[in-house]
């Protein structure tokens, strides 16, 4: 059998027809309920693609919704192929917010593998979908696919107005992250069709971070859907019969599954590595993952979806748990350089994206042009983020607008957090703002601390550990003890959520 080679990890076309050509039963990707094969998936998205092709009249994106069914990828790449962009929305969205994607969207068509009402637009159900590819015998003409600068996915994240972003990525920005997510994969991972993880909705970037370096290294995508996810001894014997290789989720997928005393590597003994992105990897998650699992290695990496899922990269070591503050972020990929200036991180290079999908206003605020060090104009973000750089490595602090003013004193949020979570028996633990007629009062924390009791004698004597190590302006005044911190849909903490129990 002939080998899927590094030079091609770069473009996803010629990586999947690859191992289509070569080995088309090797499997690309697994759902609990079903699963398809190299050649299906280019087989079957090349038929779509031709329908695409011939029915629909403009050159704008396409909205794929559904979850985590094999046809999602189907459509993805039929959408390319046939020179059109996607546009993932998962079944965990609110109605409205779909309703108004599909607007901002304006291409009458959507492609749907869930059932899903949607005024004003054409629904293409995953039934007719089988269908068009059943009777469809020509193969997509490769001269129609996205390609260079050509937008090949578009994200939408929340924006501050309540106006969903999207996000445009080129289909050159994917090339650029692939060439070294796929190398930065591999070089933990002992075979050629490696099983990666997929926890994220393919609505949610961290999934482009699983799904396409699977494909651009010939691996198999296993899925876990919203059901699984709700059930902890369904998804690690799910987990532990299909062998994952490749963790990639957010830090609150893993702080939930450790949760679970059985989550180890005895349970699943086939991890190689653990990716992260998304969220803050905490000390505690770091350390309580070397524990269960002594022989698998362990990334942080970081990036917003401007610039296309991740940007650098470290593995994280016991000394760099044992020393003094946060755990770094790493050193930048090829063909990205990453600047802080004002306390800002700037990230500029080829994976910085085109920007946000008709809205110029914003686009021009956020992304814009600068020189690099080799004298280079290059495309650039302002990320909103707090860093520093110490002896070569970059930190992330958290957001600037985590960062609050109270009573004078400027307060960094995640400071608070990580200081809680060092406190024996907190799994988990959130730091808010209580508002008052628009001024900040207190400071509330949510703790996950199933080996504490709670009430005013627990909450006073984490104040007393928390004065050990924190001015004593910056001791939540507030203690609110949950079974569970809430996370988004993506996987991340959800804040919303928390900020509705404050009273």
């Amino acid at each position: 059998m002939r080998h899927i080679r590094g030079n091609i990890y770069g473009n996803i076309y010629d990586s999947v027809k690859n191992v289509a050509d070569i080995d088309a039963n090797r499997v690309a990707i697994v759902a609990e309920s079903s699963q398809m094969t190299y050649g299906e998936l280019w087989d079957s998205s090349d038929k779509l693609a031709v329908w695409i092709k011939h029915n629909i009249d403009n050159n704008r994106p396409l909205m794929v919704y559904g979850h985590k069914s094999p046809y999602m990828l189907v459509c993805f790449l039929a959408c390319v192929k046939s020179g059109h962009a996607y546009c993932p929305v998962d079944i965990s969205m609110p109605k409205d917010r779909i309703q108004k994607i599909a607007e901002i969207i304006d291409n009458n068509t959507v492609l749907t593998t869930e059932s899903l009402e949607l005024e004003g637009f054409d629904v293409v159900a995953k039934d007719e979908i089988e269908a068009i590819i059943s009777r469809q015998q020509v193969s997509a003409d490769e001269h129609w696919r996205v390609s260079g600068d050509e937008t090949f996915y578009i994200i939408f994240t929340s924006g501050s107005t309540g106006t969903p972003k999207g996000v445009e990525v080129s289909e050159s920005n994917l090339r650029n992250f692939l060439r070294w997510s796929s190398c930065l994969a591999k070089k933990y991972l002992t075979r050629e069709n490696s099983v990666f993880l997929n926890q994220a909705p393919f609505s949610f970037d961290l999934s482009v971070f699983d799904t396409y370096t699977s494909l651009a290294t010939g691996g198999t995508l296993v899925c876990l859907d919203k059901k699984l996810i709700s059930n902890a001894k369904d998804m690690f014997e799910f987990m532990k019969e299909h062998k994952p290789e490749c963790w990639v989720s957010t830090p609150s997928f893993a702080d939930m599954c450790l949760a679970d005393r059985n989550f180890s590597e005895e349970l699943i003994n086939d991890i190689k590595v653990f990716l992260f992105c998304g969220e803050t990897l905490s000390k505690s998650t770091a350390a309580k993952l070397m524990e269960r699992f002594p022989h698998a290695a362990i990334v942080n990496t970081y990036g917003p979806t401007e610039s296309t899922v991740a940007v650098t990269s470290v593995e994280i070591t016991r000394e760099m748990i044992d020393r003094e503050g946060a755990l770094p972020i790493g050193v930048s990929k090829p063909g990205t350089e990453v600047l802080v200036e004002n306390g800002e991180i700037i990230i500029l290079g080829d994976t910085v994206a085109k920007g946000y999908y008709k809205d110029s206003e914003k686009t021009e605020v956020s992304f814009g042009l600068q020189t690099d060090s080799g004298g280079m104009t290059v495309k650039s973000y302002r990320t909103g983020d707090r860093g520093y750089y110490r002896d070569g490595m970059l930190y992330c602090e958290g957001r600037l607008d985590f960062q609050i003013k109270m009573h004078g004193y400027r307060i960094e949020l995640g400071d608070i957090e990580e200081n809680l979570m060092k406190i024996q028996g907190i799994e988990g633990a959130a730091v808010l703002p209580k508002y008052d007629e628009g001024k900040i009062r207190h400071l509330v924390a949510f703790v996950k601390a199933p080996t504490l009791e709670g009430g005013f004698r627990t909450s006073k004597c984490l104040k007393g550990m928390l004065k050990e190590s924190l001015p004593s302006y910056m001791v939540p005044k507030q203690f609110i003890y949950l079974d569970e911190l809430p996370i988004t849909g993506n996987g991340k903490l959800d804040r919303k959520r928390l900020e509705e129990q404050i009273r």
